[in-house]
Parts: C-alpha cells; sequence; structure tokens
C-alpha cells in the first residue's frame, strides 16, 4: 500500500486485484470514473449502465441471486436517493450479497451543489435493516476493508472520501470491533466520537490537548457496543462530531444506543445544518468554517 496515495485508488486497486483474480467479481457503476478501474472498463464483467441507477442496482441484484459478487460504485447521493426501493427490496429483502459503494460522502465533492453532498445517505441507508454501513476515515482503514471485502457478508454500503487520507498510519483497526481509538488523551475528560472525514479534524484537535480522546465508529451497525460503551464511561463528556446532518449521519445512532444503555454523561452534537445548502463556489473548507464545524468551533465545545 503506497501511503501517499489517495484513498479512493488504495481502495479500488484491492477491488481490481479481486476482480482478476476471481471470475465471480463483476463491477458496476452509473457512469462514474475511477482512475484505478480504467483498465477494466473493456472487461465484460465490467457494466456500466449509464445515469440509469434503478437498473443499476436490479442488475447487480440479479447477480447475486446467481451468486456472483457484484460491487457497484458511485457518488454517493445518486445510489442511495435516486434508487431507493431498489435497494430495499431487490436487495436488502432478499439479502443478498451485494457491495455499494459511495464515493464523495460530505462536503468532499462541495463546488457541485446539493445534488453531490452526502450529508443524509447514512442514516438513509442505516434505516433499510439488511444493510450494514461502513463509513471509511483513512488510508489504513481503505485498504483493511477492500482487501477483506470478501469477508463481509451480505448487503453492505461503504462510503469513501477522496484524497490523501493518512493522518495516523499506526492505528490498529479490527473489522468485527467496528471502532477504534484514533487518539488516546492521557486526562480522560473529553472524548470525541466522529466517523469518516471528520475523524482527520477530530485528530488535529486532539493532539493539541492532554484531555480528548477520539473515536473513530465506522461500521454501525455490527460493532462491538458493550465496549464502546465502557469506553464512553472513562470520560466526562461526548462531542458527536459529524459532517452529515444530525438526523443524517451517526448522532441518532449513538443517542439512541446511549439510552439504550441508560449512559449518564454530559453530550454536545456538531453536525451540519439539516437543509440544502445551494452554494456551488466554495471548498470544502470554506463549506466547514460557514457551518460553524471547523477546528476553531470544535475547540469552544472542549471543557
Amino acid at each position: 500500500m503506497n501511503k501517499l496515495s489517495d484513498i479512493r485508488d488504495i481502495f479500488f486497486e484491492n477491488i481490481k486485484k479481486k476482480f482478476l483474480t476471481n471470475k465471480n467479481y463483476f463491477i458496476l457503476t452509473n457512469d462514474a470514473d475511477v482512475f484505478s478501474l480504467k483498465s477494466l472498463r473493456k472487461n465484460r464483467r465490467f457494466i456500466d449502465a449509464g445515469v440509469a441507477e434503478q437498473n443499476l442496482i436490479n442488475i447487480a441484484s440479479g447477480l447475486a441471486k446467481n451468486n456472483k459478487k457484484p460491487i457497484v460504485y458511485g457518488f454517493c447521493t445518486f445510489l442511495t436517493f435516486r434508487c431507493y426501493e431498489q435497494l430495499r427490496f431487490s436487495i436488502a429483502s432478499n439479502s443478498l450479497d451485494v457491495k455499494i459503494i459511495g464515493v464523495g460522502p460530505g462536503f468532499s465533492f462541495s463546488y457541485d451543489g446539493p445534488t453531490h453532498h452526502g450529508t443524509q445517505d447514512l442514516y438513509l441507508m442505516y434505516l433499510i435493516p439488511e444493510f450494514e454501513i461502513i463509513n471509511i476515515s483513512d488510508n489504513n482503514l481503505a485498504h483493511l476493508i477492500s482487501k477483506n471485502i470478501n469477508k463481509i457478508k451480505g448487503p453492505t454500503y461503504i462510503r469513501i472520501d477522496k484524497g490523501i487520507m493518512n493522518f495516523n498510519e499506526n492505528i490498529k483497526y479490527n473489522i468485527k470491533q467496528g471502532f477504534a481509538l484514533t487518539f488516546k488523551a492521557k486526562i480522560k475528560k473529553n472524548i470525541i466520537i466522529s466517523t469518516g472525514y471528520f475523524c482527520k479534524i477530530a485528530n488535529e484537535v486532539a493532539i493539541k490537548r492532554k484531555d480528548v480522546s477520539v473515536i473513530n465508529l465506522f461500521r454501525l451497525k455490527k460493532f462491538n457496543k458493550i465496549s464502546f460503551i465502557k469506553e464512553l464511561k472513562k470520560y466526562k463528556k461526548i462531542i458527536l462530531f459529524d459532517e452529515s446532518s444530525k438526523f443524517g449521519g451517526i448522532t441518532p445512532i449513538i443517542l439512541n444506543m446511549i439510552n439504550d444503555f441508560s449512559l449518564k454523561i454530559k453530550i454536545d452534537i456538531m453536525a451540519s445544518k439539516d437543509e440544502q445548502i445551494f452554494r456551488y463556489s466554495n471548498t470544502r473548507d470554506e463549506f466547514l468554517k460557514m457551518l460553524k464545524l471547523n477546528e476553531k468551533n470544535l475547540q469552544k465545545l472542549l471543557l
């Protein structure tokens, strides 16, 4: 694994290797492009269905029904909202082993406006009972998930960002555990729970202090909840830090779990607004500053 590669290239290079060594793998897309997969486009097992997501998902379900291993990739918002009924019934109700790879979560494609802003798709997919959700935060995790994608059974939605995301190469991720401490403070006062790209920002805040730890929650259903709650009990305050909206990301998942375990602890929430943002000329950092979701405002919430 080249640690300085784009996170997408790390992920899809492993997918490419599996595709070339196992004829049961099929790759499908909705007219999206990934650099690592360009050489496969003429292969008969590479299917570009065009801008026809409902058909795309039905093709994938048909392949899975015939014991093939379809991997579907495209932009997060297009692979979820446009074909939600097909995801629910064609794939999920049959518990088919289809992997949906959503590229461009959060404001990673900020210049393209609200059609490309992935701030509600995470919880939208969480609402489908049979789907597992995996949100990739860094190069390390991209390598681990893609290399072991065959071991993750059943309908799975995987979100992956863009750029070089090598903020902590020493993290020992465990897919079954489903979360990891990416920064462990000496003083157990604050703990930030985050996922995806925001784990990088949380880590940048934590390394400047002695009283902030960071948990990366990357697997949202089948993770070790008892161990997760046990870790939270060590702290005085939780900050939920998420690029998705308050009702579109990890916030309802964490709050429901805390309630189920009757955990009494102070909680603050930093998440995107629950509204569509019609701006087309802002970088991701500019969006986050406007929404007060940057490092400066995260510091203000710490005890």
